[in-house]
């Protein structure tokens, strides 16, 4: 390998961490987006929904064409233009006046969202040399920046709070200008997808979907990967949801909307202390990490159900916090270990395309969660919502669990040769 080429990725190594801390999602946003959308804007929380199904339903059409676009123009310029897109997105919300524009406003998002989800990962994983220590490289250097992402989002999300009872604008215009600096980091990375001269030589549109075609019937003959995927889809799916679902429980127990954003940054915090620790948590739990992660998930949504039922107290609200902050450590290890597992064992010709895949699964059960989410919200409450669709996922989990247990989590030589087919 070139020196330069080394240099360039070293750097890219160095600078993904910082990246991260600002544009792995959203900040100054989720702490009051329901509240913005439902006081500041007038929509009922079962449009609110709606919209995200909308938004996960654009993100699912666009998962192909986002992969075909990143092949073609390259990682470095793909999150350039994704970031732009979240600008684009973060400006819509504040001028939006109308449901339509709020669902211009989420594809553009979606457009966004889609492209980073491709390929921020894989910048990083490909910017790392070859090796046994790869995948644990990897998940240190990405639990630095997810680490230091929660940090900020847990301060954001405190001041978002108070910001938005002084006026629930002046987070909207915070959360813009962070996705500029997003912006302006994502050109500071070095390309390292292809060299320039090699522009001609870029796959065409029938030779990625021939390799996209592959890599389906890979995830789908691979025990282990196809596992890993649904347990992906299910859990991040659950995840994108709570966001709503968490403030419309709040909401219920009459918490006020000033305290919404310490408890978001609570949870943060506790998100950012186990995205450290994740390294630790794998090699405590090995192959039942995934059972350590997934069941507390989804039964703590059937508790604060439970909770969130009847005549708010300080006692109930005080158990429901917890239960989130829980939720919030686990989701910190989770957004880690989740992304290591699935790279190992793949190599950079199919990792892109798994990507793609990933994120179809993922699109694909967090629509249901939404739409299922809104048609009970708009036949009860939110405590009802989270409890019904709390049972129904603890149930998933624990039968794909089950189904797991000889297929994932082995040693390396006791994979079927399917599913190390693209090992490195």
């Amino acid at each position: 390998m070139k020196t330069k080429e080394i240099q360039e990725k070293k750097s890219n190594a160095r600078l993904y961490p910082i990246y991260k801390m600002f544009s792995w999602d959203l900040l100054f946003y989720y702490s009051i987006i329901f509240l913005f959308l439902t006081q500041a804007k007038h929509f009922s929380a079962s449009q609110v929904l709606l919209g995200d199904a909308f938004f996960t339903g654009t993100c699912l059409v666009m998962q192909i064409p986002a992969g075909f676009l990143v092949d073609k123009i390259g990682k470095r310029n793909s999150l350039v233009f994704a970031n732009i897109c979240m600008c684009i997105f973060s400006f819509l919300l504040i001028i939006t006046k109308t449901y339509e524009l709020l669902l211009v406003a989420f594809f553009v998002d979606a457009i966004g969202y889609v492209i980073k989800s491709v390929c921020e990962n894989n910048m990083l994983y490909d910017s790392l040399p070859n090796g046994k220590k790869r995948g644990s490289l990897y998940s240190t250097i990405d639990g630095v920046g997810a680490s230091r992402y929660y940090i900020i989002d847990a301060i954001t999300s405190l001041m978002a709070g108070y910001l938005f009872v002084i006026n629930p604008y002046i987070p909207m215009f915070l959360c813009f200008f962070t996705n500029l600096i997003s912006t302006i980091l994502a050109t500071r990375f070095n390309k390292i997808d292809f060299p320039e001269k090699d522009f001609k030589n870029r796959e065409s549109m029938s030779e990625y979907f021939e390799k996209l075609r592959i890599a389906i019937r890979f995830s789908f003959k691979s025990k282990r990967m196809l596992c890993l995927l649904i347990f992906f889809g299910i859990i991040s799916g659950l995840t994108y949801n709570l966001t709503t679902f968490r403030s419309g429980v709040l909401e219920q127990v009459q918490l006020p909307e000033q305290y919404f954003g310490i408890v978001f940054a609570i949870i943060q915090i506790m998100a950012s202390i186990c995205s450290g620790t994740q390294n630790i948590i794998h090699k405590r739990f090995r192959n039942k990490t995934l059972s350590f992660m997934g069941i507390p998930y989804v039964v703590s949504c059937m508790i604060i159900g439970f909770l969130a039922m009847g005549n708010p107290n300080f006692t109930k609200i005080f158990c429901i916090i917890l239960l989130f902050v829980i939720q919030g450590a686990i989701k910190g290890a989770y957004n880690v270990l989740i992304y290591r597992y699935l790279n190992n064992f793949t190599n950079k010709e199919i990792r892109g395309k798994l990507a793609t895949i990933r994120n179809i699964f993922y699109n694909i059960i967090s629509i249901l969660i939404s739409l299922l989410g809104a048609l009970l919200l708009h036949v009860t409450d939110s405590a009802n919502t989270i409890l019904i669709i709390g049972g129904f996922l603890t149930i998933a989990i624990i039968l794909l669990l089950d189904y797991m247990r000889g297929r994932v989590g082995l040693k390396p030589e006791k994979y079927s040769k399917i599913d190390l087919k693209y090992n490195n």
